[in-house]
């Protein structure tokens, strides 16, 4: 399915990206905005079925969506948005808005967070728009880890 992705003030957006790629997410727009991110969204949603935002979190839950909700007319309760499909992790959470032909979901931007949400959105996205299961490419080298292990190994005389 093809996809916007707008980065709204996020700070790993490489690693983001090739997650949502590596995940089966075709990407037809990515823009990053730091100021004014809902101005973006109107464009984006009248291009694509799908807009995934992602952005800085805290405690697991993204903090950028005030704004979001705002323009979509979502109702606000202490804080928190009504009538939105919540997106469960491990240690973090995302929202999923949906209307009848288009969804837009609020992520967190670090990289483990997103992982673990994305199959609960892949789970609800091939419900609602009757899409296959993505065909998931193997998954790329983590070349920070195989760093740390070759300098954790000792030294040979």
């Amino acid at each position: 399915m093809e996809t916007a992705v707008l980065y709204c003030g996020a700070r790993r957006t490489a690693y983001c990206q090739e997650l949502l790629r590596n995940s089966g997410f075709q990407m037809a727009q990515i823009h990053a905005v730091g100021a004014n991110p809902v101005g973006q969204l109107g464009g984006l949603l009248a291009k694509n079925r799908l807009v995934l935002l992602l952005g800085p979190e805290r405690s697991g839950e993204p903090t950028f969506g005030g704004p979001f909700f705002q323009a979509l007319h979502v109702p606000m309760l202490e804080g928190s948005p009504q009538g939105v499909l919540v997106l469960h992790g491990p240690d973090c959470i995302g929202w999923l808005i949906e209307s009848r032909e288009q969804a837009v979901a609020l992520l967190p931007d670090r990289p483990e967070h997103l992982s673990s949400l994305l199959p609960e959105l892949w789970l609800r996205l091939r419900e609602k728009f009757e899409l296959p299961q993505p065909a998931v490419s193997s998954p790329a080298l983590n070349y920070d880890k195989l760093v740390e292990r070759a300098f954790a190994q000792k030294e040979q005389p």
